[in-house]
């Protein structure tokens, strides 16, 4: 190709210390201006482009040097010869090449299905396409694979140590056959290690909520209780009355909760003195030891009947001994709902259906009764309130506190042997 002459048209601005450089005027991407063409600049500088940014722009290998900087100035730019660019494309090109790797490859002698690997820089080998799969030195994939698939069925390594597929209902089955599950089993039933039912009243009670359930537990002995919590039903899981959370103003609603004003009220009973920690969650502001707060609340009580409020929308509520405001205790005072429904027993009790007949010890006109036998004491001497069924304006509780009471009264029927009844027995603080 035929040298071609300077490209001249337009001007140059040139920046002290920078490698940009713009022009007016030029069209260099027009003039298709590249890489290794060199500006010369009125002071007889040449500076060599990086790049072609634009039509009127672009960047230098170097910094422009203040003598060559200035705006306005004539544009001279001097292509680089065809020749000069071919020749520096092929001596890197060549380089390249030199790193032994083109050699390696050639010096292959080609074979069948197989797959040129690098071993080493600038070594290379054949290697069978058969080694470049999954290590199954035991077959075991290999026996996969040969597997026909099948839906609902489990991949199962047999007693041979072959693969096989099985259907589910193959287990299933096998399991019914070890396990034979009992019948008329309940929903408030569970299943024991060796299939029998057990009524959950039959479980073993947890050493805190018996320590809670002994009445005779001593002030030193309740003290040591760091990780006990001091709240009944603290997460509202019981509700032997049947009513809502957050009913009329001084009624229960769950067990042992009571509704005071705008917040839910628990009264604990024979609190040792010493500092506790109320904490809750779901918000609000709580009340307790004289403090109002949000929780957690940190306080030092006297002792006693102690009473805590705790906002209606409250939950996971727990009362612990010490400094517990770092952290939520629940996860740890956390008891089994066996144990919280005996707990709650204590301070409340729902009858349904009692069937009330002659009783030896009674005479007179109250002659019909009940004797009701605890498996846990009642708080202190209940009150009775009769819910349905039959004429009961004269049932009494008496007798036999706190492990059992003699309900007596007259009760409307047809039958010589009484009639059924429901009622309640309150021993609440």
């Amino acid at each position: 190709m035929a040298i071609r002459p300077d490209w001249t048209s337009g001007t140059l601005t040139l920046v002290a210390g920078s490698k940009d450089f713009t022009t007016t005027g030029s069209a260099l991407e027009t003039a298709a201006l590249q890489a290794g063409d060199a500006i010369i600049t009125v002071s007889g500088y040449v500076l060599i482009i990086e790049t072609i940014t634009g039509q009127n722009s672009g960047t230098l290998v170097a910094e422009c040097p203040v003598a060559a900087a200035g705006g306005d100035q004539p544009l001279r730019i001097r292509y680089q010869p065809d020749g000069s660019r071919v020749q520096g494309a092929m001596r890197m090109v060549r380089e390249l090449l030199t790193s032994g790797n083109l050699e390696a490859f050639a010096a292959l002698a080609g074979e069948e299905d197989a797959v040129p690997v690098f071993v080493g820089p600038g070594v290379i080998k054949l290697v069978p396409k058969s080694e470049l799969g999954l290590a199954d030195p035991k077959g075991n994939l290999a026996e996969l694979a040969a597997l026909t698939k099948a839906n609902e069925q489990f991949v199962v390594m047999g007693a041979d140590g072959k693969i096989a597929i099985v259907p589910f209902k193959q287990f299933t089955d096998e399991i019914a056959k070890k396990y034979q599950l009992p019948e008329n089993g309940t929903e408030q039933q569970l299943l024991s290690g060796t299939g029998g039912l057990i009524d959950p009243s039959a479980l073993p009670v947890s050493i805190a909520t018996q320590d809670a359930l002994d009445l005779k537990a001593s002030t030193a002995l309740v003290g040591t209780k760091s990780s006990y919590n001091w709240i009944i039903n603290g997460d509202f899981t019981i509700n032997q009355r049947g009513g809502v959370k957050f009913p009329a103003d001084g009624t229960y609603g769950y067990d042992r909760w009571k509704r005071t004003g705008t917040t839910l009220n628990q009264k604990v009973e024979a609190l040792p003195a010493g500092e506790y920690t109320l904490t809750w969650s779901g918000g609000g502001q709580g009340f307790f030891g004289g403090v109002t707060a949000i929780s957690p609340i940190k306080a030092t009580v006297q002792g006693g009947n102690a009473d805590i409020y705790v906002p209606p929308t409250a939950t996971r509520v727990s009362l612990v001994a010490g400094d517990a405001s770092g952290g939520d205790p629940w996860s740890t005072v956390e008891r089994l709902r066996s144990d919280e429904i005996l707990l709650c027993l204590r301070y409340f009790r729902n009858y349904q259906n009692v069937l009330f007949g002659p009783l030896s010890s009674i005479s007179g006109d109250l002659n019909r009764g009940v004797k009701l036998v605890f498996d846990v004491p009642l708080r202190t001497t209940p009150t009775a309130t009769y819910l349905a069924h039959g004429d009961t304006s004269n049932i009494t509780i008496e007798n036999g506190f706190p492990t059992s009471v003699v309900a007596r009264g007259t009760v409307a029927n047809s039958a010589v042997w009484g009639g059924l009844v429901w009622f309640k027995l309150d021993a609440e603080l």
